[in-house]
This record gives structure tokens, sequence and C-alpha cells, in this order.
């Protein structure tokens, strides 16, 4: 019913309550998790990095100087480095680059090839111009393409297949889904853009094309902005651009590549620590040993990490895992295995903050009641000391009781075999998506002082938080609305609207919820890239979890069933290490 792991029930009834015997079970074995343990992270791996990171500088130096003013080389160092995800140890130098191109940026051309002195209009160089200025924060408009369309009001096509007419193509589409509502021609561009790369894949005269740029383009089908997690995105350019000979052949991108491996690399062992400790606090907990609760601690970690990845934010990560893994056993509580009266006893002792009340409880409710009342007072005390404030009375209003009022309605409805109108049950799915307590306890957590009135910019009840828990609802419903119909709910996103709208169809629904959904990724980029006087990093990390949840659902609901892709790539982020 909640947003964390929903699924179909199939029930049981022990002691008086159903138990869910449909998910599978821990994936990931403590003892395997244990036993990780990686090279890169010695110090002599940090050093190399370190020295690697000064050595691609001096080049990029070397290349920018004696009146080299290339826009596009600069313009494609920016973009490499953010896809190979090493763009972090070179803050200074991508800004310098971008400063460099926006002076010459012209919101009617754009930009072009060539010098400053001698500029072609070039689509290229003014679509990857622009998706770096708008993802870096600079003021640019999206009417720049009407520029490169002909006097049909169409994009410019040609029906040959050679890699500029293809590259030209894949750097359109990547530049037209950093879109704001309302803009019509970022949608034409996006419409274009796929099916001329659509059709590509398709063609005989593929072979035209060399093999890494084609891999660019079915990453870029398969993992549109929305969903390309930056962790996903650095593994697989590392592989694409580690295939392309003709790239390879420049000393510096031979470095760039280097670096971007070993740096992976690293981060891996430090995330592997991280795990390491998450996974002996799951397995020595109480709750564990309640097999009726789905285990998915290193699911919840994986969510967390993909998107915000950096060593400083180890805290933060490990909170996000940890009340993630909580908020799924109240999952299981509130849908299957509590009866009405038991969850309001349970949700007045959360309100109260009052664990007397456990002994209305049958033993495995107390169970769950204690692991509640530890983990998140242990949680607390983190914050407490980090914001050099007590916030647990905050953290309770703004976040568990907003979060369990949502999960008793939804209960409620169930146990009446309710079904609302659509407004409310998307109205009480943003608080029940959970997303309130989830993102709060992380951004407490990040290593900063996070000031009141900042938290309220990114929290309750801004527009960016809202955003988020929206697309946590929109994403599990248009994902499990089968599952939950099987499983005995009567309130979803679908069955409410189709209640509305007895004439439309199940598949008018799912389209009315992908394109809320495609709408509320628009306003999301809009929210991000504003200037409003809040922290970027703090912003990032708020929109780095709806695009983890866009990417952990893009097949399936990947909590319930992380036996498939997502132990794929959970595997390949966390526990494989690149080939160096």
């Amino acid at each position: 019913m909640a947003q964390i792991s929903i699924g179909a029930p199939l029930s049981a009834e022990v002691n008086g309550s159903c138990i869910n015997t449909h998910h599978h079970g821990n994936l990931w074995d403590d003892y395997f998790i244990q036993s990780l343990k990686s090279p890169y992270e010695a110090p002599e791996c940090h050093e190399r990095c370190e020295k690697m990171i000064e050595e691609v500088k001096h080049l990029l130096l070397s290349e920018m100087r004696d009146g080299n003013d290339d826009l596009m080389k600069r313009l494609q160092m920016v973009d490499i480095f953010e896809c190979l995800g090493i763009d972090r140890h070179f803050h200074h130098e991508i800004q310098a680059a971008l400063d460099y191109v926006y002076r010459y940026w012209n919101e009617l051309e754009g930009i072009g090839v060539g010098t400053r002195d001698s500029l072609t209009k070039d689509l290229n160089a003014t679509g990857l111009g622009f998706r770096a200025l708008r993802l870096h924060r600079y003021n640019v408009s999206s009417a720049v393409l009407e520029n490169f369309k002909n006097e049909n009001g169409l994009f410019f096509h040609s029906s040959t297949v050679q890699e500029e007419e293809v590259r030209c193509r894949l750097t359109l589409l990547r530049a037209s889904e950093i879109s704001f509502p309302g803009e019509k021609v970022m949608d034409e561009a996006k419409a274009f853009a796929t099916e001329y790369l659509n059709q590509l894949l398709t063609r005989v005269d593929i072979r035209e094309v060399g093999e890494s740029l084609l891999r660019e383009v079915r990453y870029a089908l398969d993992f549109p902005w929305y969903c390309s997690v930056p962790r996903w995105e650095a593994r697989s350019f590392i592989e694409i651009f580690g295939q392309s000979y003709s790239w390879l052949n420049s000393t510096m991108n031979k470095k760039v590549l280097e670096l971007a491996k070993l740096d992976f690399n690293i981060l891996q062992s430090a995330h592997q620590r991280e795990l390491q400790l998450l996974s002996r606090w799951w397995s020595q907990s109480d709750i564990e040993k309640q097999n009726f609760y789905r285990k998915r601690h290193v699911e919840f970690y994986f969510w967390m990490v993909i998107g915000t990845f950096e060593p400083e934010i180890s805290s933060s990560r490990i909170a996000f895992a940890k009340i993630a893994t909580l908020m799924t056993v109240l999952d299981d509580l509130y849908d299957t295995h509590g009866t009405l009266e038991q969850l309001k006893i349970f949700t007045e002792a959360v309100k109260r903050w009052d664990l007397s009340l456990q002994d209305r409880l049958p033993d495995y409710i107390k169970i769950t009641l204690e692991f509640f009342f530890n983990t998140s007072n242990e949680l607390n005390a983190e914050v407490a000391k980090m914001q050099e404030r007590d916030m647990s009375a905050y953290i309770r209003k703004a976040g568990w009781e907003r979060y369990l009022e949502g999960y008793m309605q939804e209960s409620e409805w169930m146990a009446a075999r309710h079904v609302p109108t659509f407004d409310d049950y998307m109205k009480n799915g943003k608080p029940s998506s959970g997303m309130c307590i989830l993102n709060l306890y992380s951004l407490l957590l990040m290593g900063q002082l996070v000031p009141d009135n900042i938290l309220e910019q990114i929290h309750l009840p801004s527009k960016i938080h809202e955003l988020v828990e929206l697309t946590a609802r929109l994403v599990d419903d248009s994902k499990d609305f089968q599952a939950k119909k099987d499983g005995g709910e009567f309130a979803s996103g679908i069955e409410c609207y189709l209640k509305e709208k007895p004439e439309c169809t199940e598949e008018d629904a799912m389209n009315h919820l992908i394109g809320l959904l495609n709408l509320t990724a628009m306003e999301l980029n809009w929210e991000f890239v504003k200037h409003d006087g809040v922290a970027l990093c703090l912003k990032k990390f708020v929109f780095e979890v709806a695009r983890g949840l866009r990417f952990i659902y893009k097949y399936r609901d990947g909590f319930d069933y992380s036996n498939e892709e997502m132990k794929s790539q959970i595997t390949k982020i966390l526990i494989d290490q690149v080939p160096i």
C-alpha cells in the first residue's frame, strides 16, 4: 500500500494475523557481505588516484593554453567527466570551461564549432552546450532549438547514416530531457530524436556507425535523464569509452579513463565497508528473525548510493538504508500482518512516543514496535549531535506522524473495501509514500548544519519534496497495479481513476499516470536548477532520490522483485570491480 516495496501478498493466518508468503527472501547473506574485500581501499590506491587527478589537470591546462579557445573541446571535457563520474574532482576546471562557453552563448543561435573568431552554427555543439549550461544552472532558453528547424517547423532531417548525424541526434535527445513544463520545442525535439535513433538501430547500414556510439545511443534510449543515476552511468560509460579505439587514441582520454576506473573501484571499496556495517546492524536485530517481513536492506542502500555516492555523505547513506528498511517492515505490518485495531494502537504509540502501549499488542508486533523505537532513537541521537540541537519532536511531527497517518487511512480504506476519489487517493498517497521521513533523516545527517528556513524549503511543505513524494506514489502505482489488485487492495491510482471515469480503460488510466510522471519529472528539473538560496548539495540529494526510484522501478518493482535486474545491477555497482 505504501510506496516502499508493495507487492501482492499471498496470505496465511498466523496468531490471528495475515502473514505474507509472497515475496522472495534475502538475497544477500551476511557472511557473503562480510567477506567482501577490495585491494582498492589501500592508502597507495588513494595516493595514486590523487596523483592521476593532478596529471589530468596538468593535461587540461596544456590543451587549453596557447590561445586554444575551442568551445566544443571544453564542452566535451565537461560531458566526459560527468558521464564517467569523476566531475567532483574537477569543479574548478568545469566551472571555468562553462563560464567560457556561456560568454559566447547566443540565445538565438546557441554556439558553433571552431574558435571564437570563426564559428559555424552547429546542432551538436548547441545541444551539448545547452544541456551542460542548464544542468549547471546557467540561464539558457530552449527557444535556441528553434534555430535548427526548417521552413515547415520541423527539425532538419537527413536520410544518411553517418556518425556526425547520429551524434547530433543523440545530443539533441539528451538536451531535450532537461526540460521544464510548457517547453513545446523540447517535446518536439525529444520526439524527433527518439524516433530517429530508434529507427537507426533497425537499419541495415548501421555498420557505418561505430559500436561505441551505438552503445551510447542504446544507453540514452534505455536510461533517459530522469533515471540515469550517476553510479550506473559511470560504470556504463567506463565500458562504452573503453571500447572506443578512436577515442582512446588521445593521451588525455586514456588517462581520464584510467582515472575513472581507479576512482570507481576506490569508491566501491568504501561503499562495501558501509554495506558491511548495515548488514551487521540488520543481522543482529531481533526483527531479522521475523521471517514474514521482507529483508531488503542491501537494496535500499543501493537506492541511495547510486545517486549520492560521495565519501563524505556516509552517515546519510547508512541512515537512509536503515529508515527504508524499517519502513518496509512497517509497510508489511500495515498492509498484511496487523488487524485494524492493532494498527491503531501501534500508531498511537508512535504519536505519544510511548513504548508501554506494546503490552496491548501480540509478541511479533511488540518486536516491531521495539525495532521502530530503537532505530529512530538511535538516529535521533545522531541528528542531535550533527545539527547541534534536539530535533526529535520535529522529526516525529513532520515525519513519523504524517507518514503513519497516511498508512492508517489506507488501512481503513482496505478494511471498508472503499475506493476513494483519485484526488483523495493521491493526496493521502504523498505522505504514505514515506518520503517525508526517509528524506528528513538523510538531509539532517549530510554533514552540515541545516537552518530551519532551509529545511522548510527542501522538506515540508516544499514543492520539490512534494514532487518526490508524487514520483514515489506514481512509479509504485504504475508498476504494482496488478499485484495490488491480485492481493486484494481496493485503492490504487488506477482503480480510483477508473471509478471516476468508468468509460476509460486500464490503458487510459495507466497513460494518465505516466503523463503525470512525465510532468513531475519536468517540474523536478525546474526545482533542481532554479536559484532559490537552497544549497545545491541538499537539492541534489532530493533530486537523486527521485531519479533512483525511476531507475529501480524501470522494469518492475525492483524492491519486491530484486532477484532479477536489480540483483545484477547491485552486483555490477557494489560487488564486481572494474577491470584495470
